[in-house]
């Protein structure tokens, strides 16, 4: 998952993903009545996951990238790749005054940082459900040379049990 990224996932399902990797983030939404008192506290065993896990499950999102680890992140590239570059799509005014205050916002919050590197990939936005501009990165000429990792995915069945 990108950084950004939101999912929404089973309580089970996050217990399993922060126990395989060393952190996670957890966001509840409650309803909120029109005094703008909570509608309800999170359920009790939430607040024990909380509890449990409140040493690698910050009340914040931090404002930095991720501590190295000893496995890092890589993707693998055919042999014969060269690294893939597209020029900029167009973008209209609002759109580009939109990206570069993402970019400022991303840099200044230590989400991402300067790079030299040979790769680029052009920046398109997609509507937000609330009509807010979403900004992705297309990374379909990297895609295409990548080495797909191959490994058998469990069945949906096997996991419900």
């Amino acid at each position: 998952m990108a950084a950004g990224d939101i999912r929404v996932e089973t309580l089970a399902r996050f217990e399993k993903d922060v126990k395989q990797t060393d952190t996670g983030f957890l966001a509840i939404a409650t309803e909120v009545e029109n005094d703008g008192e909570k509608a309800s506290e999170p359920p009790e065993k939430i607040k024990d996951l909380l509890k449990e896990f409140k040493d690698i499950l910050p009340g914040d999102l931090p404002d930095e990238l991720p501590p190295y680890r000893t496995h890092q992140h890589e993707i693998v590239e055919k042999p014969s790749s060269k690294p893939t570059f597209r020029a900029p799509y167009r973008l209209s005014l609002t759109k580009l005054a939109d990206m570069k205050k993402q970019i400022e916002y991303l840099l200044a919050n230590g989400l991402i940082r300067p790079s030299t590197s040979p790769y680029g990939a052009p920046v398109l936005f997609t509507p937000k459900p609330d009509g807010s501009p979403r900004m992705c990165i297309d990374y379909q000429a990297l895609n295409k040379q990548t080495i797909n990792n191959k490994y058998p995915i469990q069945r949906i069945d096997d996991m419900l049990d």
